[in-house]
């Protein structure tokens, strides 16, 4: 009886199986107790490391991603600006003209395009080599105001046409003064203001002009008078470089330019789709009279004859403003 008593006292021990006291028993289960608890936290610590390593990981692959996205977009854009840069030196030799041979057409073209977009403004060329290009005045009643244009058709954006644009501003005692300009650089999309001067592509050159010109009549019913209505204008020109002013702009510019490719890119397809019905045209022209003179030959009692198509030059009706690049 006493011996079955003490063994119901004896216990397996939780970590080694072996036989213990109530007592070691006791101590045994805290210890195995105690190292499960340790073991799961170090668990929880693992699994919270393994986490927060594949979240590091995650991340740097993002940001590697938004990198080379980066990256790409500048080499891209890059590429597009040597593009331009290509495409304006060959529609410029198509028109047997170099890049400083075209500027006074470009001038033309815009004082066309000014004037037909505003014909109640006097727009006129100016005459002097430091005054602009352009000079577009708006009248209220007796007052008026300026504003000045000048023309750059180049590949790059100097600071010397800045600066040549902000003295014809001065020269003209114009509000505001517009760099009209094919170039580009870093960071330019369309739009840009620089030294007071107002830096716009061809494409959004309009655009600009009307939300300049609407600002000066708002100061001429105003009654403000001219030096004043100057320091305003210069501190319009300082939200040009707000996105609310300039994404407008800029979207109207690229849409003017993609525009300007679609029409050029339809135009290609038709030409040369002219000149392949021009040529089969052709072809049964001549395969109909090497028919007719074989026939007339064999009549004839003659042998048939094998004729070589003459080279025909194409002439059908160039581009309107030039020859076809």
């Amino acid at each position: 009886m006493m011996g079955h008593m003490t063994q119901q006292r004896r216990y397996k021990c939780p970590i080694c199986k072996k036989p213990l006291t109530k007592k070691e028993y006791d101590r045994a289960l805290h210890i195995h107790e105690a190292q499960q608890e340790h073991i799961k936290r170090e668990r929880q610590l693992l699994a919270k490391e393994r986490r927060d390593f594949e979240t590091h990981v995650n991340k740097v692959k993002q940001q590697t991603r938004e990198a080379e996205r980066k990256r790409s977009e500048r080499t891209t854009r890059g590429l597009r600006q040597q593009v331009q840069k290509l495409k304006e030196k060959v529609r410029a030799l198509a028109r047997g003209k170099t890049q400083q041979e075209f500027g006074p057409e470009f001038e033309i073209k815009l004082l066309r395009r000014l004037r037909a977009e505003f014909p109640d403004d006097e727009i006129q060329p100016t005459k002097g080599g430091r005054g602009g290009d352009i000079l577009h005045t708006i009248r209220q009643g007796k007052e008026e105001a300026r504003i000045i244009y000048e023309c750059k058709w180049t590949p790059d954006i100097k600071r010397s046409h800045i600066q040549q644009t902000a003295q014809a501003k001065m020269t003209r005692h114009a509000q505001f003064a517009v760099l009209v300009t094919s170039g580009t650089r870093r960071g330019f999309n369309g739009l840009d203001e620089e030294s007071n001067v107002t830096i716009v592509s061809p494409g959004g050159v309009l655009a600009l002009a009307g939300l300049l010109r609407s600002h000066l009549i708002e100061m001429l019913r105003a009654g403000i008078e001219r030096t004043r209505r100057t320091k305003i204008a210069n501190q319009l020109l300082k939200f040009i470089k707000n996105s609310e002013f300039r994404n407008p702009i800029e979207e109207v510019a690229r849409a003017a330019e993609s525009l300007r490719e679609g029409i050029k890119e339809e135009f290609d397809w038709h030409w040369h789709n002219w000149e392949k019905r021009w040529n089969s045209y052709s072809r049964i022209r001549w395969d109909v009279l090497v028919i007719q003179e074989n026939v007339r030959r064999v009549l004839s009692g003659e042998q048939p004859k094998q004729m070589v198509r003459p080279k025909e030059r194409l002439y059908l009706p160039a581009p309107a403003g030039g020859n076809h690049s």
